[in-house]
């Protein structure tokens, strides 16, 4: 089982992650994780070492396992990452949330939980969603607008699970 889980920030990966490791054994990994450990523990803040250095050993590093259900947030596999992902066996997911809902959730976060604001980002992100599914792989395109439970439930029955 090999699938790659692609999802805006305030998707709710880490919630899904969560949920996903706390009621299966899974092997989930996600890219912030990835991205410390391939960076000597430490998470690498400078845009470049991230974006140049590291991911492309995170990516190198998923796309060579057997067994893996990444999650990862929108621009850091390119379309031929994906491309090669595919080749390799992989399933690509989306979880899909509207503008409006992204924009509500980052509301939230900024009052209640002391988030940093995403605003500027979302409509980026939901621009490189669309592309990856207009290039055609997508596998399941997953509504993130639900609870938890019945979206791991989707998504594990998509998998194979």
């Amino acid at each position: 089982m090999k699938a790659i889980v692609i999802g805006t920030s305030l998707a709710g990966k880490t919630t899904l992650i969560r949920q996903l490791r706390s009621q299966t054994s899974l092997p989930i990994s996600e890219i912030d994780e990835e991205l410390t450990l391939l960076n000597d523990g430490e998470y690498p803040a400078d845009f470049k070492l991230k974006h140049e250095i590291v991911t492309p050993k995170v990516i190198k590093k998923i796309l060579d396992l057997e067994s893996i259900i990444f999650f990862t947030n929108t621009n850091y596999f390119s379309i031929d990452d994906l491309r090669e992902a595919k080749k390799l066996g992989f399933k690509i997911v989306q979880l899909d949330l509207s503008l409006d809902e992204l924009i509500k959730r980052n509301e939230s976060r900024m009052k209640n939980e002391g988030y940093d604001d995403m605003g500027q980002w979302l409509e980026g992100m939901l621009l490189y969603q669309a592309e990856v599914k207009d290039a055609g792989l997508v596998g399941k395109v997953i509504s993130a607008n639900r609870p938890t439970e019945i979206i791991a439930k989707e998504l594990t029955e998509y998998i194979g699970q």
